[in-house]
């Protein structure tokens, strides 16, 4: 392992562990609030970008009957997930893949796909240009769309989260690889600031009209009781949670 060092800390609502690189990428809030978005009734899930397994460990803990797949192109964030596993007691419902995302060929044999793409194309980094790197960055996660696409099964669900000012660009990546029925969540720091992510719920080969529900406020109640364990659902209004979540 190349890794120089790690820590381990208490994660999610203090009942899992979570061994991840001691600098540079570190779970964040994105992650629970991603794990906490996906429906109780998936069954067959896979995310993509795996990493060290901060949303596969959350999502392991909720869904006790559920089997999941991860991916990632880094050995490194694998072997780490795989320890995350053992030592939360998921491993023989976590199958682990090592593969880059971009050129991999899928099946369609999950019922739901789980991503939080990358915010910025590593090629793009060094653009001074701020419009332009993330122009780059909306194109390099669209990738990842069509990879969830080519492993859905007909009407499976994708959930993610990314930038709200890539927006546009993962909408229009959605509506190329034949999926509908979106729902978004906008997420805000504060009330008076814009809305820095978005969650996004969609199923592929579906023709429903898309669907913005209230905003998630950091500093509301209802975000501390999402951190701390709960659920977030994505579902559209007037929809029984249960019917739309088996798909």
């Amino acid at each position: 392992m190349t890794l120089a060092a790690t820590t381990c800390d208490r994660w999610y609502d203090g009942t899992l562990w979570l061994t991840q690189p001691a600098t540079g990428f570190r779970a964040t809030s994105d992650a629970v609030m991603l794990a906490a978005a996906i429906p109780h009734t998936a069954r067959h899930v896979l995310e993509l970008g795996v990493g060290a397994g901060a949303v596969m460990m959350i999502m392991a803990r909720r869904l006790t009957t559920a089997q999941f797949t991860g991916i990632d192109h880094n050995p490194d964030m694998i072997q780490l997930c795989a320890q995350n596993a053992a030592d939360n007691g998921f491993s023989e419902r976590i199958n682990l893949l090592c593969s880059d995302i971009m050129t991999t060929k899928l099946t369609p044999d999950w019922d739901h796909v789980v991503m939080n793409p990358p915010f910025n194309d590593p090629a793009s980094t060094l653009s001074p240009e701020r419009q332009r790197r993330q122009s780059m960055a909306a194109d390099f996660a669209a990738s990842w769309v069509a990879c969830a696409s080519m492993a859905l099964s007909k009407r499976g669900g994708l959930t993610m989260i990314c930038r709200a000012d890539q927006l546009d660009r993962i909408l229009a990546a959605l509506t190329q690889h034949d999926f509908g029925e979106c729902v978004i969540r906008p997420v805000y720091s504060r009330p008076d600031r814009p809305a820095h992510r978005v969650l996004i719920r969609a199923r592929k080969g579906m023709a429903g009209a898309m669907t913005i529900l209230p905003g998630l406020i950091m500093e509301s109640d209802e975000y501390h009781g999402i951190i701390g364990g709960g659920a977030l659902v994505l579902v559209q209004p007037g929809r029984k949670y249960a019917a739309a979540a088996k798909l």
